[in-house]
């Protein structure tokens, strides 16, 4: 089963894109033990019984993170519900899963929002909730990426895994017991998180992004 995006060279969101989020990934932080991220755990199951058409235990998986999907309709004003519960409903495998991966890109999103809006300030928080937006690109959103770059000849896998980077390097340095501590650079965060946003919308165009929001 594929699910086909809007585009001059259509992709799929195929099962096989999806292995990767079976590798072992370091999500660590907030209590959670390494891939043992709800959006994760929970977007690998929708995947699994997926193809064992075992709705009721996709229903339940997905009831876990409700109020992940809460959060991002009261950050951005996005109501990922209705069309989910169509998907749920109907048994419409694609159209879950294109709702579960809108809701990894803007949970991405969130990680950047209370990065800004702490300003940077909190070094760990803002380097866990990073690692974790990268994880979750990782682990669940790159597969379909490099297919784009394959069929439209793009390299945008290759700019956000770079912009990752860079993102890392915006955070600072507490240094050691506060000597050589290098202070934050917000607005290079803002730039470089906002130009991987950007990338994603354009690999998937039917996401929603919610509203702009002024820090």
């Amino acid at each position: 089963m594929t699910i086909f995006l809007k585009q001059k060279y259509p992709i799929i969101f195929s099962y096989s894109l999806l292995i990767v989020i079976f590798c072992q990934g370091s999500s660590e932080g907030y209590g959670y033990k390494k891939n043992d991220d709800p959006i994760i755990t929970v977007f690998k199951s929708v995947i699994f019984y997926g193809k064992k058409s075992d709705w009721e235990r996709i229903n339940t998986d997905i009831d876990t993170i409700s109020d992940r999907i809460d959060d991002v309709k009261n950050i951005f004003a996005v109501d990922l519900r209705p069309e989910l519960n169509a998907g749920l409903s109907q048994h419409d495998f694609q159209k879950v899963v294109k709702v579960m991966a809108n809701l990894v890109y803007l949970t991405i999103k969130e990680k950047y929002y209370w990065n800004i809006s702490e300003g940077l300030r909190m070094f760990t928080r803002a380097k866990v909730r990073l690692r974790l937006a990268g994880e979750y690109y990782t682990l669940l959103l790159s597969g379909n990426v490099r297919k784009y770059d394959k069929l439209n000849g793009t390299k945008y896998h290759d700019e956000i895994f770079n912009k990752f980077t860079e993102a890392r390097n915006t955070l600072g340095s507490t240094g050691f017991l506060g000597a050589g501590a290098v202070s934050p650079k917000l607005k290079d965060f803002e730039i470089v998180t906002k130009d991987i946003e950007q990338k994603l919308l354009i690999v998937f165009p039917y996401f929603e992004s919610g509203k702009e929001i002024a820090y």
